[in-house]
């Protein structure tokens, strides 16, 4: 009898389930399936602060763009709660100043033939172009990846001792386009030197002295590829932001 009950009540979920519609089953047609989707019906007492000229559906709805939602692109639209873009940039270069000398730890998302992968890379970051540069070993994953395909996204998040991350959260999100250096490329050999000396501002003394600096730039170039990235879109979060009034999230556009 308990068999007969377990049985029963298995079949109810499994029918249960098949009338319901699993998202992973669901199949993709323009605009995305149903669920994805806010019904806006009244705004929430937090909600961003926007131009009054907008209506909901100028936000909620799926409008073609990339990997970025239209809620946050719409963002582009609204003048309230919005900085310049020079103010923005300085806050980007304010968050991801590292020690000083612009070298920071971030994931870099690329893709394969439809195979996604997410690696850790410290990237260098012009305070001028706002381009990133880092160097890798040959033969790895990533640098097979970027070959294939160069669009990449990069995501940095300033982490934080009281993982508070709700209240205030710090990060930014890169899109651009990543080409690769080899040595003799023009750019490479600035690159090259701009991704050693960082290192070398936090390389521990004895590792200093292992190694000549002319010893660990000839392994650079032997051994490394230098992996360029040029932003075309940078949104930054921030919870200060929102203590001033304005959109927690801003986004620069490369001109």
């Amino acid at each position: 009898m308990k068999h007969t009950i377990a049985a029963l009540a298995t079949a109810a979920v499994v029918m249960a389930g098949a009338g319901m519609g699993w998202a992973q089953a669901a199949d993709w047609k323009d605009g995305g399936p149903a669920y994805i989707y806010v019904n806006p019906v009244k705004k929430s007492p937090f909600h961003m602060p926007y131009d009054d000229t907008l209506k909901c559906i100028d936000c909620h709805k799926w409008n073609g763009a990339d990997a970025y939602t239209a809620a946050t692109m719409t963002l582009i639209k609204s003048a309230k709660g919005r900085l310049s873009q020079q103010e923005i940039k300085k806050a980007i270069l304010e968050t991801l100043k590292g020690t000083g000398d612009y070298r920071e730890m971030y994931v870099m998302a690329t893709s394969f033939k439809d195979e996604p992968l997410a690696s850790c890379l410290e990237f260098i970051l012009d305070p001028e172009t706002l381009t990133l540069v880092a160097s890798s070993e040959k033969q790895t994953e990533k640098l097979f990846h970027i070959a294939a395909n160069g669009r990449a996204s990069l995501v940095y998040v300033k982490h934080r001792d009281d993982m508070k991350y709700f209240m205030n959260p710090i990060g930014v999100q890169i899109s651009g386009k990543a080409v690769q250096l080899k040595y003799g490329d023009p750019g490479f050999d600035q690159a090259a030197e701009l991704c050693l000396q960082t290192a070398i501002n936090h390389m521990p003394e004895e590792m200093q002295k292992k190694m000549s600096r002319e010893v660990m730039l000839a392994g650079i170039q032997k051994n490394q590829l230098i992996t360029k990235v040029i932003p075309e879109r940078i949104v930054i979060t921030s919870g200060d932001f929102i203590k001033r009034g304005l959109h927690r999230k801003q986004i620069w556009m490369a001109q």
